[in-house]
């Protein structure tokens, strides 16, 4: 038994708000509805499992509420649905069944920003109840801290906080639960309200002599004292309880034994098996006669307990799919019905007009279907033949002549020598230099959350001493604005132009600036090399590669070759929403 089964008790004043707002505010507000057959029955089924509720029929008060669901769900009442989640959730929680009841809660969390402040109030607080009885304390305080935000009474705050001392001093951190009790206990609203103020007292003793033995029997017995007046068997029973601990840990047996004997006879009276589980517990602590009797009665009862309970989450589990089943048989058959309708309602001219749109449809989608894949084809091919033309020219103007160069060098001098080794080793590492620069030129683009750091290092192997590149405006940019293949373009773009750079302008300084719009990706370069020839245009066949990669998505390539000193390139792509 945990301590913390009173939390359900105590969110029975946020019931109550919510019954009121469910049966009247939203009632009014749906009245008008056209399934008004559907929400009075869904009301009456409502209606009806709340009073059942009250006498703690259970079992069909979870049947009610699934009825009234399911009469609800007809017509999109949300708000009356979340009502009934909220006390199946409730009927859970009564039968030891915490897991269904936070499954069921967690999916009213989506919407809740678009529900009223006292349905979110008592959803926090079921999910803070639920992962109580689960024992994450730390879980349980984080929603009853969402619960408190919404709450708007002194009573109900001062409830919620009482339920998270209880929490703090389930997780032994007693100077919290001290802290938070002695805020509320002389508050006006917890004078105003005897069984709070008894159940805050208790607690209090409850942390003090946890924490010190020897300290917290004023609180308790003050707490007694009210809930004798009060006359409320349940909550003496649980000052029996406390009371024959704090005894037990000041080691008076006797006192101890009778407060323990005393929530066993009050226990047997009624129906509370958990309470009277905790007595006998207490009862063997301490005795040193007759422990094989109360031991006995205790394992009985621990076995008679959890037998029950596996049996009614098994049998509440199987009303759940029976419902379930009999609600997806339902709805297949009101959409069976529909769709038979709607089959015997066409005529036989809209279906010879649908069959022939269809089958002209078809001959259109499938010329346009043969000709576009001929289209990509031939590019693919026109594209491999290029690709395959330019590494081949790479190949020979950067690699033939270097390897002839190294053959020649190996047959005219003599490989022993230091100074002809460390020139042959020279060399070939420029060569390998060469081809690994032609094999990174035509390698896979990398086009995830790296891609900008992808860039900066295609920007960095082109600085060097003598060349240096200035990036602008590359690190606020947002690349996933794009998509993959406008990021291979930009990446293979702004390649080319780095290649034809160094191979042709001869700068000292390029400039990328990269900016954007709402719509649109401007790449703008610069160098201070020796420009271009508008007559020498048509024979840059990098160029023109560059011109087709950027029309391929949409953009646009400009270049300003009337510049005397260097030459600028303006480069537009469209985001990937606005292509």
């Amino acid at each position: 038994m945990k301590s913390t089964l009173h939390t359900i008790h105590s969110s029975s004043f946020i019931l109550l708000l919510i019954v009121c707002l469910s049966l009247f505010s939203c009632k009014e507000e749906e009245i008008k509805t056209i399934n008004q057959v559907d929400i009075d029955l869904g009301y009456s089924f409502q209606q009806n499992a709340d009073s059942l509720f009250s006498l703690n029929k259970l079992e069909d008060a979870f049947n009610k509420y699934l009825k009234s669901n399911q009469y609800f769900s007809n017509t999109g009442s949300d708000t009356s649905i979340t009502y009934n989640n909220l006390r199946i959730a409730s009927i859970y929680l009564l039968i030891d069944d915490p897991n269904s009841a936070q499954e069921l809660v967690t999916r009213e969390l989506p919407n809740i920003d678009t529900k009223d402040n006292s349905f979110k109030v008592y959803i926090y607080n079921t999910l803070a109840i639920c992962f109580t009885e689960l024992e994450d304390y730390q879980l349980a305080n984080t929603y009853y801290d969402q619960s408190l935000a919404f709450s708007t009474t002194e009573t109900e705050k001062n409830i919620l906080k009482n339920n998270i001392a209880s929490n703090y001093i389930s997780s032994e951190q007693y100077d919290q639960a001290i802290g938070i009790l002695n805020t509320i206990i002389n508050d006006e609203s917890t004078n105003n309200t005897p069984v709070l103020k008894a159940r805050i007292l208790n607690n209090l003793g409850k942390a003090l002599y946890k924490k010190d033995p020897s300290k917290g029997l004023e609180q308790l017995l003050e707490a007694y004292q009210i809930r004798l007046k009060l006359k409320n068997n349940e909550d003496i029973n649980r000052s029996y309880l406390s009371l024959a601990e704090f005894y037990l840990l000041n080691n008076n047996l006797k006192e101890a034994y009778s407060y323990a004997n005393k929530a066993y006879i009050q226990t047997a009276k009624t129906d509370y098996k958990k309470d009277k589980l905790l007595a006998l517990g207490l009862l063997i602590k301490t005795q040193n006669k007759q422990n094989s009797l109360y031991f006995s009665e205790y394992i009985d009862l621990s076995k008679a307990i959890y037998s029950e309970s596996l049996k009614t989450k098994n049998q509440f589990a199987k009303l759940r799919y029976d419902f379930d089943q009999h609600l997806q048989e339902a709805t297949k058959l009101k959409i069976d019905l529909q769709q038979s309708e709607l089959i015997s309602a066409q005529n036989k001219n809209a279906f010879l007009f649908t069959l022939i749109l269809l089958v002209v449809g078809g001959v259109i989608l499938s010329f346009i279907y043969y000709k576009t894949k001929q289209r990509h084809r031939l590019e693919k091919i026109q594209q491999s033949y290029l690709t395959e033309t330019r590494i081949s020219k790479q190949i020979h103007d950067e690699l033939a002549n270097d390897v002839f160069n190294v053959l020649t060098y190996i047959q005219n001098f003599n490989l022993e020598a230091a100074e002809t080794k460390k020139h042959l080793l020279l060399d070939l590492e420029s060569i390998y230099n060469k081809a690994r620069n032609i094999s990174l030129a035509h390698s896979s683009v990398t086009t995830d959350e790296t891609f900008a750091t992808y860039l900066t290092t295609l920007f960095n192997e082109y600085s060097t001493d003598t060349c240096q590149i200035i990036l602008s405006g590359i690190d606020s940019f947002d690349f996933n604005c794009l998509d993959k293949n406008q990021k291979i373009t930009i990446y293979r773009v702004i390649q080319e132009l780095l290649v034809n750079m160094k191979k042709h302008s001869m700068a000292t300084i390029v400039v990328f600036k990269f900016s954007e719009n709402k719509k649109m990706l401007q790449i703008f370069y610069s160098d201070n090399g020796v420009g271009i020839i508008q007559e020498d245009l048509k024979t840059k066949n990098g160029l023109l590669n560059v011109e087709t990669r950027i029309k391929n998505i949409g953009g646009s390539f400009t270049f300003d070759y009337e510049n005397k000193l260097g030459i600028k390139y303006n480069i537009l792509i469209p985001k990937k929403n606005y292509v």
